[in-house]
């Protein structure tokens, strides 16, 4: 609750935000895939009368609450308490999942059922067959809520028995067709095979910022590792700053005390000591996080680092799993140490940055109040990136145009600014820095990287057009 925003932050929650007084694929109301499980929820929640932002924040809210209580249970079984508390606590404090189940998006509702599939797949070989049956059919309501999630849940699949797959399979055949029925019949099938193809293109070929779009294996490595580790956990990054010394000293405690307990599994395995209980939450951990880091990295946008969600709830797991070895196999003091300084150091790096997004707006809200106080809607024109959607939520009486490229971007501005229009551009825009020379400061938006990875630094410049040439002589 700390993390709820006061403000809708971006595109996709705008988006979000539409598909509350209707559901409209082709209008993006919300954006394909449509998330029916989250939308539905969300579109309750508004009509017991939640506030916009509320609602679409309150499923994330309650079904984490209840996927942590539901971890911490399940684990004590496995990991005994001192693990489970473990498991529980990053996922309850880790600032990745505490920023984003309060956002108002899919992210956090996604996470939950994911943890809940993870829960119900743990339990099913210590079952009745029925419980394969609901674990196939969390993981397929689980893809309602957010289909990038696929290679998480389909990794689940190793841990259930053989001889429970086939019931597995058919609870998420359940799982998927209540929701999947209803997104064919409200869209219909022709229409949602040509949205669905044209929006798998887009991604895969030209902005979903995958491999195919942003190749330099570099670049990649760098946000892949500030999603998972900078972002996700928490932990130091170059290039990152702004911390007090209690924070950066948190942060390294936080480094340390993960460090010791994926050491102490590392050591349990070589020597092969962990127990059985402990080598399945591990597989659990792995099989889960594995696929999806393989995805997340060749077909994610690692500018967002909302994508590494399902990556630290499979390294809490081995972390938990690795203070349930140190509790298990050395004395008391050296295991309640351990845990006690990621309790302590997780919650001292989380709240700086759920502080700062329950009473910041985002730099994207922050410019479209700033714009819609201080300049003139008549005889101005200004072009964005995503944030063209808030402004046609929030102002819809500003003209703000999303160029598709940078040379549209080029060609519209030295348009409209011959026609004697007041020209804006922001750093978003595609291809603005091409327009460079001509581009004069104005205002900047920004918060912590590690809260907004992505358009976490707008600037906010006036378009100056070139000065007619001189004659070179005077007749």
């Amino acid at each position: 609750m700390l993390a709820l925003p006061r403000l809708l932050p971006d595109l996709d929650a705008v988006n979000f935000a539409r598909s509350l007084s209707r559901f409209e694929l082709a209008a993006q109301a919300p954006h394909f895939p449509g998330y029916p499980v989250y939308v539905a929820l969300a579109r309750l929640a508004s009509a017991a009368g939640a506030s916009e932002v509320l609602a679409l924040a309150l499923p994330g809210l309650v079904l984490g609450a209840a996927a942590i209580g539901a971890l911490g249970l399940v684990l004590r079984r496995y990991l005994g308490d001192t693990g489970a508390l473990v498991a529980s606590a990053l996922l309850a404090l880790l600032p990745l999942p505490v920023l984003f189940g309060a956002t108002p998006g899919s992210d956090g509702t996604g996470l939950a059922f994911l943890v809940l599939a993870a829960c119900a797949a743990l339990r099913v070989a210590d079952s009745a067959p029925r419980m394969a049956v609901l674990a196939g059919a969390v993981a397929g309501v689980a893809l309602g809520a957010r289909p990038s999630f696929l290679p998480a849940l389909l990794g689940l699949a190793l841990v259930v028995p053989r001889g429970r797959r086939l019931a597995a399979l058919a609870g998420g055949g359940i799982g998927v067709g209540a929701w999947l029925v209803p997104l064919v019949v409200l869209t219909g099938p022709a229409e949602l095979l040509r949205i669905c193809s044209g929006f798998l293109l887009g991604h895969a070929g030209k902005w979903g910022g995958t491999v195919a779009v942003r190749p330099d294996l570099g670049w990649r490595l760098e946000h892949f590792g500030f999603d998972i580790l900078g972002a996700g956990l928490g932990l130091p990054w170059p290039g990152v700053g702004g911390d007090s010394v209690a924070v950066l000293t948190a942060r390294l405690l936080l480094a340390l005390g993960l460090t010791a307990s994926l050491v102490a599994l590392a050591h349990a395995a070589l020597r092969a000591s962990l127990s059985a209980t402990e080598r399945r939450v591990a597989l659990l951990a792995l099989v889960l996080g594995g696929p999806y880091a393989a995805w997340m990295f060749l077909g994610q946008n690692l500018l967002k680092a909302r994508h590494a969600l399902p990556v630290v709830l499979a390294l809490s797991l081995l972390a938990a799993v690795g203070v349930a070895v140190l509790a298990r196999a050395r004395p008391s003091r050296v295991s309640v140490s351990v845990a006690g300084a990621l309790a302590v150091s997780t919650v001292a790096v989380m709240l700086p940055v759920a502080l700062e997004q329950g009473r910041e707006p985002s730099p994207a809200a922050r410019l479209v109040a700033h714009v819609s106080s201080t300049l003139a809607p008549s005889g101005m024109l200004l072009f964005t990136g995503e944030e063209a959607r808030l402004f046609e939520h929030y102002v819809p009486h500003f003209r703000a145009g999303r160029p598709a490229t940078g040379e549209q971007l080029r060609r519209e501005v030295e348009r409209v600014a011959a026609a004697g229009a007041d020209v804006y551009v922001t750093s978003t825009a595609p291809g603005a820095e091409s327009l460079a020379p001509h581009l004069e400061p104005v205002s900047r938006f920004t918060c912590n990287r590690r809260m907004r990875s992505h358009a976490h630094d707008i600037v906010l410049f006036h378009y100056r057009p070139a000065p007619p040439a001189r004659p070179e002589k005077v007749l």
